[in-house]
């Protein structure tokens, strides 16, 4: 089989274990914006103007004739059913990989499917009632764009089993659901006669049976150890990802399967050993890897190893010719050569609808306890005495950031789906939340109908909570003593510009947020401490 890759290499050799060693140690940027070219206002179809480098949608897949078949391969999407953050121009969401598949099936009418690696949530937020609610969600995506194939990950198996199979059942009884639970090595309540998690999986694309099978490995399995997911064997199991493979692979090529394609939730090492160790694959497809993967293609001897990057900002695209040779790009889901595709964004506001729906189980479900004495008391209380940096927070976009989750950016009303309900999205837009776990503490805004007087970015997100504060200035306001509680609560209310570059802005304005963000050119903007620097 001739290895063949999209630009100007024709042809790979081996790549020895080293070299994708040290591939992994490359430091790449998080969540960077594409350069700003193109018009916003196309129909799905039509081609991107120039973008002063010859660049248009024609050339995305350059020396692409007539595949036989085209398989697009994503993965570790973390939970960002959208760009990674707020930024317009970030890269990534279900809708822009939605129109890729468009583009691919209707434009070109190449026949084409999908599977994803696994990791579709976010770790850190994994057993919360939202991340369950959008698990669903993501898994309805999946389905709508044509994935054939899920590979269970690290997130998904912290859901445990009884949470997995709850949600195939509930998946299987659907009229034309197809995106079935893959994990060769996984099994649920000691038997693989649930029907789920499938061993693999044969798929025709156009005239090519595509085989896949998926493993969860080792590293990942320790992991879960560790955090005790798999305490319990009788409830979920994994086994040595490596030693029922020959077996599915026999197995697959009797049904007749001509290419095979491995779903390898593991690091990049061990994919690149399970490449080497069993070259029938022609396709391995690695969790693990970078947040934008290098663009060039990495062959292991003769099997394409397939990083499909973080967050869902890249999608990786491999084409089927004759002889079985191979064609790959990785694609970047930049807003200049993909649209939105509508019904995705349909699926968003399907989301935001059961958000609102279940909007007080979510927020008892994200509510945690302090241990504070202090409580949120609301800006209204700070301008008593604060009256100058009041009246600067007053004309910020801090003032109005509850206010931006119902009406979206300036020209984008006609079209913004309301995130008044969303907790990952409300904790950085009101006041009282944990803005990198999403918890609400217990004082924290929880309604416009419950808590207004906390919406928006306010003085405590920055400063604390400050009824303690509160309390102690009024009793000193009426009995002129100034006590050790009294210089105590104004200590805890102090904030340095230090500590305010160092350790409080970066919890909102982070890499996904403000992939930009620079705390001196920002902070002349909110300044209200009454001096210039």
């Amino acid at each position: 089989m001739e290895n063949q890759v999209t630009g100007t290499v024709s042809v790979k050799t081996a790549i020895s274990l080293f070299l994708v060693t040290a591939m992994i140690s490359v430091v790449l940027s998080s969540c960077q914006p594409s350069a700003d070219s193109g018009s916003r206002n196309r129909e799905p179809g039509d081609a991107v103007p120039d973008m002063g480098n010859g660049s248009s949608r024609k050339e995305v897949f350059p020396g692409w004739e007539n595949p036989l078949a085209v398989l697009v391969l994503t993965g570790d999407q973390h939970g960002y059913l959208e760009p990674c953050g707020c930024s317009e121009r970030q890269s990534g969401g279900l809708a822009r990989r939605g129109d890729l598949l468009r583009q691919i099936r209707e434009d070109r009418g190449w026949p084409v499917t999908a599977f994803d690696v696994g990791g579709t949530l976010d770790e850190q937020r994994v057993n919360t009632l939202q991340s369950r609610l959008k698990f669903s969600t993501i898994l309805d995506g999946l389905n709508t764009l044509g994935y054939q194939g899920l590979a269970l990950g690290k997130e998904e198996l912290m859901l445990g089993g009884t949470e997995l199979y709850s949600e195939h059942a509930s998946l299987e009884s659907k009229d034309g659901f197809d995106v079935p639970f893959l994990g060769q090595n996984v099994t649920i309540f000691g038997t693989k006669d649930l029907g789920t998690p499938k061993d693999y999986r044969i798929v025709e694309v156009g005239d090519v049976k595509v085989g896949v099978t998926a493993i969860v490995g080792a590293t990942t399995h320790e992991k879960l150890e560790a955090a005790g997911v798999t305490r319990n064997e009788e409830e979920l199991r994994i086994d040595d990802p490596a030693s029922r493979l020959p077996e599915i692979l026999d197995q697959m090529k009797e049904e007749g399967a001509t290419v095979f394609v491995l779903l390898s939730h593991s690091t990049i090492e061990e994919s690149t050993q399970l490449a080497q160790q069993f070259p029938q694959f022609q396709v391995v497809v690695t969790a693990g890897s970078a947040e934008d993967p290098r663009k060039d293609p990495v062959w292991v001897g003769e099997t394409l190893l397939v990083q499909v990057g973080k967050k869902g900002k890249n999608a990786a695209v491999v084409g089927i010719f004759p002889e079985n040779e191979l064609k790959f790009q990785l694609l970047e889901l930049d807003m200049d050569r993909f649209e939105n595709l509508p019904v995705m964004r349909d699926l968003m506001a399907s989301y935001q609808t059961t958000l609102e729906n279940r909007y007080p189980e979510l927020i008892e479900d994200l509510t945690v306890s302090t241990n504070s004495e202090a409580t949120y008391v609301g800006a209204d209380q700070c301008k008593k005495c604060h009256t100058f940096a009041y009246s600067v927070w007053s004309k910020t976009r801090h003032a109005h950031a509850f206010e931006s989750l119902s009406k979206g950016r300036e020209g984008q009303e006609a079209t913004w789906i309301s995130r008044i309900h969303d907790p990952e999205c409300l904790c950085c837009h009101t006041t009282g939340w944990d803005p990198q776990r999403a918890r609400r503490s217990e004082s924290g805004f929880a309604s416009m109908e419950q808590t207004p007087h906390l919406a928006g970015q306010q003085c405590e997100n920055c400063h604390g909570p400050g009824s303690r504060h509160v309390q102690f200035e009024q009793a000193w306001k009426q009995t002129g003593e100034l006590t050790d509680d009294t210089r105590s609560a104004r200590a805890d209310m102090r904030l340095t510009l230090t500590q305010a570059r160092e350790n409080v802005c970066n919890r909102c304005h982070d890499l996904d947020n403000s992939p930009h963000f620079d705390f001196d050119k920002y902070w002349p903007k909110v300044n209200h401490s009454g001096r210039k620097d």
